[in-house]
């Protein structure tokens, strides 16, 4: 199947071709902030094109598009560009300057003309710039002249504003001129055939030639007239035209290609589906990790769900947030199925459904992947309208909680509905058999039976809940821990940070991390019995909890110790910091996967204090790495940090040498991404498995 890409598209758009524009315009055109790169896999198409977009990227976003169209063309895939030829602009300005000079018959417009052509659109500050202004006049000044170098969408874009109101552009600030100088209308730069070769050519691309509008090594391209119209006119004569390569690689790749989903790339299951991806990459494997919403910015590989089905995207311009719009759609959809629900508990966390806006298959490229690969997606992707689709087809799932084998929570509790089927739902608050939890149940029954699942688990106890589980009991499960960037996550000279916070060299520093501290789950109220109850010693030093997160409710409590808050941490760097001021972690959840601040913890070479939950008790060595008590036994845990606290330098400096060790030789990102390799590999070499 031959595949067409057709980026930035605005009406120019051809049903064979996959057409992608900033603004959707269902169904033929697919919406994306192109900005961010191309929302597809790697190696889908064999062409990609584009007309009259490159120039609206600065120099930087430059490279990385064409970087970003070079990883989804297939090898010897062709693109192809349309600019606006600043050589030829240029020449024709000069020209009219001369002309004018000599005082030749409407050469004054032409010139003023070619001076808006060349100026306009890298200055103006407001909408249509001096180039609407000069359409406006009556008549159009040199209209012939104009419809020669710009073609018959000039013809339209000039009918379209003369009848508009001829009202003068109000004075801007220098925020709206920021904010409209980025919002795409204007050029960021301009291209001549050797800059855009050399472009091409750093790119990664490689027999970069120029060719005529009418001319291309796109097979059949004319009858598609997207540079050429149905009459023979070039569609834009102010452009210069280019085509390129990417290179045929010497052998063929024995890796899968991979297309993952989760809704975020931060966060604690998102930031472990960002490792992943990012791991993969680092071995050679095409992976592409789709999300329902991102701050982080472009990331190779990683694109927002692009506005298909009927969606939009939206940027908040306060934090650059890029959100698919069947996201919000999803909470709204919660918020009404559990309006229905007055006594739900308090405190509760996420109660999610298998509703999503989009599927699998809306996203085009998504039937070349070798494996599918879930995260956490609810509200992200619907895998019960996608059966179909999604038959037969190998889909690893990697569980982030409980919710893939539960009717809609995301951890349990003391509730064993899941190993039945799911009704009287707790987390509701109901005592009805037939309520929401079974209702979501049931669907995920109806789809899960039907497809080739291979169930993932970060800890040996998320794996024994889900092989426990009615859903998903006949699956293959398999454990493979979470991974994270060690030489991010690393050993640090600590004396200045704890200087900067006001901490006492001598003081013993506990540090809690938490997206939310009420969160019953994690456990906080435990922490502070467990920290109250710690036994003062002979010399013991003073005893400072050290906590980030969201901390609305320790700021509530008058506690008998210190306690510094660092709010949230918005980046590994600043994290790594925090674990680098600390003695050690401790760790009180009472329900709880593989947590990555553990991890984190570890490889800063930071000793472990905690519950032995769920998947803790895989990642800390008690003794070595750490104390870890029973779930529950604040008064153990307090033992256990006066323990810490009491250790020799000596002691201290070889727990934290074997917090390091055991962070590279089992959580590095190499040693996961290998794990999964062989995974996706094993699971392409047998037939398709599905519950029958």
């Amino acid at each position: 199947m031959y595949r067409l890409l057709n980026l930035g598209c605005g009406r120019a758009c051809h049903e064979d071709w996959v057409n992608v524009d900033f603004t959707p315009q269902p169904p033929r055109v697919l919406g994306y902030d192109l900005t961010l790169g191309v929302p597809f896999a790697d190696d889908v198409f064999d062409v990609v094109y584009h007309s009259h977009l490159l120039e609206h990227f600065s120099r930087v976003t430059a490279v990385y598009f064409l970087r970003e169209c070079l990883r989804t063309l297939r090898p010897g895939g062709i693109l192809r560009v349309a600019v606006p030829d600043l050589a030829a602009t240029a020449r024709a300005y000069l020209l009219a300057l001369e002309a004018a000079q000599r005082g030749e018959p409407d050469a004054d417009a032409r010139h003023e003309w070619m001076t808006i052509e060349l100026v306009d659109q890298l200055a103006r500050h407001h909408n249509g710039g001096e180039m609407l202004a000069f359409w406006k006049r009556e008549p159009v000044p040199v209209q012939d002249f104009i419809l020669e170098r710009m073609g018959a969408e000039a013809r339209e874009a000039i009918r379209s504003v003369r009848h508009t109101p001829n009202e003068p552009p109000s004075a801007a600030s220098p925020l709206e001129v920021g904010r409209f100088r980025l919002s795409g209308e204007c050029h960021q730069w301009m291209y001549d055939s050797h800059s855009l070769a050399r472009l091409l050519r750093e790119t990664g691309f490689e027999a970069v030639c120029p060719v005529s509008a009418a001319e291309s090594a796109i097979p059949d391209f004319m009858r598609y007239h997207l540079d050429v119209e149905p009459d023979g006119s070039v569609r834009k004569p102010d452009s210069f035209f280019m085509e390129a390569r990417k290179p045929v690689t010497g052998a063929k790749t024995t890796f899968p290609r991979v297309i993952s989903f989760c809704m975020q790339p931060a966060g604690g299951a998102g930031g472990a589906a960002l490792r992943l991806h990012q791991g993969l990459r680092d071995i050679g494997v095409a992976s592409c990790l789709y999300v329902a919403t991102t701050s982080l910015g472009p990331i190779p590989g990683v694109a927002v769900i692009p506005a298909v089905a009927g969606t939009s995207l939206t940027r908040d311009e306060q934090t650059g947030r890029v959100t698919n719009s069947g996201w919000p759609v999803f909470f709204q959809h919660m918020e009404k199925g559990l309006a229905a629900y007055p006594d739900r508990p308090p405190h509760c966390e996420n109660f999610s459904d298998t509703l999503a806006v989009t599927r699998i298959s809306d996203i085009p490229g998504t039937d070349m992947a070798d494996i599918l690969h879930l995260h956490w997606i609810a509200g992200t992707v619907d895998l019960t309208r996608d059966v179909e689709f999604l038959k037969n087809r190998p889909i690893v799932w990697t569980l982030h909680d409980m919710n893939a084998f539960t009717g809609g929570c995301h951890y349990a509790g003391d509730c064993r509905g899941y190993t039945r089927y799911c009704g009287s739902c707790p987390q509701l608050g109901s005592n009805e058999e037939k309520d929401y939890s079974r209702e979501i149940w049931l669907r995920k029954m109806a789809a899960y039976r039907e497809l080739d699942i291979t169930v993932v688990c970060p800890s040996r106890w998320l794996a024994t809940q889900a092989a426990q589980s009615t859903l998903l009991k006949k699956k293959s499960i398999s454990v493979i821990p979470y991974s994270l960037p060690t030489d991010v996550f690393r050993p640090l000279q600590a004396a200045g940070v704890r200087q900067a916070l006001d901490i006492k060299p001598g003081a013993f520093v506990v540090l809690f991390g938490a997206e939310a501290l009420e969160t019953r789950r994690k456990g906080f109220a435990e922490l502070l019995a467990a920290l109250e109850g710690v036994p003062q010693g002979e010399a013991s030093a003073e005893i400072i909890l050290m906590t980030f997160g969201d901390a609305s409710r320790l700021q509530q409590l008058s506690l008998p110790f210190r306690a510094v808050h660092l709010g949230r941490l918005r980046t590994p760097a600043e994290v790594t910091l925090a674990y680098n001021a600390a003695d050690c972690l401790v760790i009180t959840s009472l329900e709880d996967n593989l947590p990555n601040v553990v991890l984190e913890a570890l490889a800063c070479g930071l000793p472990v204090a905690g519950f032995a939950t769920g998947g803790i008790a895989d990642m800390v060595q008690d003794g070595g790495t750490g104390r870890l008590v029973s779930t529950g036994d604040c008064r153990a845990l307090a033992q256990a940090l006066a323990d810490l606290r009491d250790m020799s330098a000596d002691a201290r400096s070889r727990m934290r040498r074997g917090c390091r060790q055991t962070a590279l030789l089992r959580y590095s990102m190499p040693v996961q991404a290998r794990a999964y390799l062989e995974l996706y590999r094993s699971l392409l070499t047998r037939a398709p498995v599905a519950d029958g």
